[in-house]
């Protein structure tokens, strides 16, 4: 397999998350990537202003780009989000080093190998990050060992997408809530105040009233 068409295919397996990985890196490209390439700026985001640019659209032109075969920004978008996982790699580091010392140079994992590595790294960091960490840098792991890492990967962020839901429906309930108390009592305060109007005007309604009645009388 060529190395093009290896990152074409680490980009297809890793396409559920592709939004994700562009909020990672989306300051390193939009500095150093949108403000150079003008020709991938005219094709993708022809009027647009790069600053406010959001990673859901970025996602696409970036998926379809290398999917071309634009080697160059596969490497790049990997190796970044690759850079803000360092306590990642470190933990790989360990753990395959302590395998094979030159673990770089491992051609395959077993599956007794690679349980203990996917389960340590899924509890510390997420099976997402775990499953995403090991495409783009390429573990060795066998492929029912990644199969069952991606299942894991898919169903974590759809727990996580569904509780982001949930708090987000709550967070809009607890807004109308607010509101509701805001309108109840500012209502009540016009309320009060009108009352206290009125009471201030019946007294003195009152009041007129008796001096006519008493002056009434006094004839």
């Amino acid at each position: 397999m060529s190395e093009e068409s290896e990152y074409q295919g680490k980009f297809i397996l890793i396409k559920p998350w592709l939004v994700e990985i562009i909020k990672v890196v989306k300051k390193d490209l939009k500095n150093e990537h949108l403000k150079i390439d003008r020709e991938f700026c005219k094709r993708y985001f022809m009027g647009k202003n790069i600053l406010q640019i959001q990673p859901e659209e970025m996602a696409p032109a970036y998926e379809k780009d290398i999917a071309e075969g634009n080697l160059g920004l596969g490497e790049f978008i990997a190796s970044r989000w690759l850079l803000k996982w360092t306590e990642l790699y470190d933990y790989f580091e360990s753990k395959l080093s302590a395998i094979q010392d030159d673990f770089e140079q491992l051609e395959t994992l077993s599956s007794e190998q690679s349980l203990p590595i996917v389960e340590g790294a899924s509890k510390e960091f997420g099976a997402k990050n775990t499953y995403i960490f090991s495409i783009f840098n390429s573990v060795v792991f066998p492929e029912e060992i990644l199969a069952k890492l991606r299942e894991r990967a898919l169903t974590e962020t759809d727990k996580v997408e569904e509780q982001q839901k949930k708090n987000k429906e709550a967070e809009t309930m607890e807004k109308m809530q607010r509101r509701h108390e805001r309108e109840t009592s500012a209502l009540k305060d016009r309320f009060e105040k009108k009352l206290s109007g009125l009471q201030k005007k019946y007294l003195r309604d009152t009041e007129s009233l008796k001096k006519q009645i008493s002056g009434l009388q006094k004839k």
